[in-house]
């Protein structure tokens, strides 16, 4: 009986492709972010994640989770025995070899980004409370780099997407992890995380109309909220691949940041510039540290998020913060004081009263 997927938009033996590799990477997560630091300067390390590219795609549509992964395992495992046999490879490069391969040990069958994306929700799930929306996770695999770039620039092969359940009497989202298999590599898997806050911190629980990927709000101000949680969060998602994990969701914030002649990444820009001004104007006038400062901005973003309000009302808000007016200005330090709601902030800035 030929073996299915448990996604329903992954053909088995994509699946089984993908698994493979993320199973390697979920094994040898502690030593991710040095490898793929080494793979940009040391050809012996690119080679050899070459091959598990290759190996992952000879994967058997009559196999089944276990046996795939098993068979990409195996052969990974011979080509990384003949990488440390060559004799012009630096000392410290198969050391770093070695350990990947001692670790190839631990590999296993269960779904990494399933794992990945339960402890996300979790997070997520007690930052919003009973605003939360109940949410389930599908994979996808796209044709293309999500943003048709080389993976030397942005080896970030991997995007998400959310959408909100269409039937009234069902208030449900869906996170579409979309990945472009043929460059799925550690860096890609290393940013999972960071992709599953952005959507679970900007869209899952949105109270708005239909996302824009060129809001101000819900791509700038609330993506730089995620990143903020991604870093408090990473090491309690996975302790081992907590430190890579904010390491390139750093350098895939960058990768889009890039983007600023693009709607969405002016749009980015916008946000990120909007908060790091505000969390400036809380570190000055309301005399918070760098860290609280940080956190006030992310706790409002988070805020306006529960409020159900037209995503017009929120983007004027941004754009208000900033450089806050002074009666914006009074009403931030009311919204500190606890003397006025998010939502009274919102409704003051949206009728024209701050």
């Amino acid at each position: 009986m030929p073996a299915i997927s448990p996604y329903e938009m992954l053909e088995p033996c994509v699946w089984r492709s993908l698994l493979a590799r993320a199973a390697v990477f979920h094994a040898t997560r502690r030593m991710l972010g040095h490898l793929c630091d080494l793979a940009e300067q040391v050809k012996a390390v690119e080679m050899v994640l070459d091959q598990l590219q290759i190996r992952a795609q000879e994967v058997s549509d009559e196999d089944d989770d276990a046996t795939a992964i098993a068979r990409v395992v195996s052969a990974w495992d011979e080509d990384l025995s003949r990488v440390l046999e060559l004799k012009k490879v630096e000392s410290d490069v198969l050391r770093l070899l070695a350990e990947v391969r001692a670790s190839l040990d631990h590999v296993c069958g269960a779904d990494p980004f399933r794992a990945m994306f339960d402890a996300v929700e979790r997070e997520a799930r007690a930052l919003y409370g009973t605003a939360w929306r109940p949410v389930v996770l599908s994979l996808a695999h796209i044709r293309s780099h999500p943003r048709d770039a080389h993976p030397t620039v942005d080896p970030y092969a991997v995007t998400a997407t959310t959408v909100w359940s269409e039937c009234p009497d069902r208030d449900e989202a869906q996170v579409e992890l979309q990945i472009f298999g043929e460059r799925f590599g550690p860096a890609a898997y290393a940013a999972v995380p960071m992709l599953f806050t952005h959507e679970c911190v900007c869209h899952v629980p949105a109270r708005q109309d239909r996302v824009r990927n060129d809001s101000a709000f819900a791509e700038g101000l609330l993506d730089w909220a995620a990143y903020h949680f991604l870093a408090l969060w990473a090491v309690k998602l996975d302790r081992e691949l907590g430190p890579t994990t904010r390491k390139h969701a750093e350098r895939l914030k960058g990768v889009l940041t890039a983007r600023h002649t693009t709607r969405d990444g002016a749009a980015r820009q916008v946000g990120h510039d909007a908060a790091g001004n505000l969390a400036a104007w809380f570190e000055s006038e309301c005399v918070m540290s760098a860290d609280e400062s940080f956190h006030r901005v992310a706790r409002l973003a988070v805020e306006l998020n529960m409020v159900d309000r037209p995503l017009v009302d929120k983007e004027n808000l941004v754009s208000l913060l900033y450089s806050p007016p002074p009666k914006v200005e009074q009403d931030l330090h009311s919204w500190v004081q606890g003397t006025m709601t998010t939502e009274q902030l919102l409704d003051a800035a949206a009728s024209g009263v701050t």
